[in-house]
């Protein structure tokens, strides 16, 4: 983490998104409605749906965050990847319900354009889904919550979607009066993509997905340099949340007494959880060798 502000940032952002999400809903929704804006309407659906989502994030960071005990001792983390997918199921429904009413508004055919107000709307819309979409990234990033960058990643289809419809309205004051019909199949393609996206976030994240490659080389050079470690064997790691377990097995010299190669263990915990961000808990394995198998190594 960065800043030590990321924490206060975290959770203020997700109630931001909560609130914010609610009340573009409900403007969107309303000026939508009035305005005869198809895509607006399409895109309000998607707030709602992004509103429920944000609820599951705040839920999941909220179980996440507890300690761990007796019955869960790799701690809560794993509630952020089910919020992901429950977040990811919901915005599916909601590009579903988008399709059908730009399919139901193509068969009936439109009475007029949209008026003037939903260009405003959608602007504003724009400029909120964009500001929600730049703090969610920053705390989720710092903070390394996939529940977080879910929420991130529906606030920047937000974003995309109110282009859209911005196009699709400008298109219809330029004389093409499907272009607003057609701006909400765009939203619905955006939000199908996203929602997919999240999902399969959310299920690489039940089966432990491991860190990085860079962090893993990171964790094994950290490793190397500790007084003690003659060798790193092998090196693995799972990701649960904010926070990630990593196995090391490491070779020591047979030589060495109980205590002492207790005390390389530790330094190899220590040196991993202090340096590497993200790092909750580390399980070493040591594996006695004998001095003359390291020559020429």
């Amino acid at each position: 983490m960065r800043y030590s502000d990321c924490v206060r940032c975290g959770r203020i952002s997700p109630r931001l998104s909560v609130l914010g999400n609610s009340a573009m809903a409900f403007f969107k929704f309303s000026v939508g409605m009035m305005s005869g804006s198809k895509g607006l309407v399409a895109d309000s659906i998607h707030s709602i749906a992004d509103t429920i989502s944000s609820i599951f994030v705040l839920v999941a960071l909220a179980f996440s965050g507890k300690p761990k005990d007796k019955e869960h001792p790799f701690g809560h983390g794993k509630v952020e990847y089910l919020s992901t997918i429950s977040a990811s199921i919901f915005i599916l429904l909601c590009a579903i319900l988008i399709f059908f009413d730009a399919l139901h508004t193509l068969k009936t055919g439109i009475s007029a354009p949209p008026e003037n107000a939903a260009l405003l709307a959608t602007a504003i819309s724009l400029a909120f889904s964009w500001l929600m979409y730049s703090s969610n990234t920053c705390a989720g990033t710092q903070l390394n919550s996939p529940a977080m960058l879910a929420d991130a990643a529906e606030s920047k289809a937000d974003s995309l979607t109110a282009v859209a419809v911005l196009v699709g309205l400008i298109g219809t004051k330029l004389g093409f009066v499907y272009a607003d019909t057609i701006a909400a199949f765009v939203v619905c393609a955006f939000v199908l993509r996203i929602s997919l996206e999240m999902f399969m976030k959310g299920v690489h994240g039940l089966i432990d997905i491991s860190v990085d490659v860079d962090t893993l080389q990171e964790i094994k050079n950290l490793c190397r340099k500790v007084a003690g470690v003659e060798r790193v064997r092998g090196i693995r790691s799972r990701c649960m949340g904010q926070k990630c377990l990593v196995d090391i097995d490491i070779d020591v010299l047979s030589t060495k007494t109980v205590l002492e190669t207790h005390e390389v263990v530790k330094l190899v915990r220590d040196t991993i959880t202090n340096k590497v961000e993200g790092v909750d808990d580390v399980f070493v394995r040591t594996i006695p060798v004998e001095g003359w198998r390291l020559w020429g190594r």
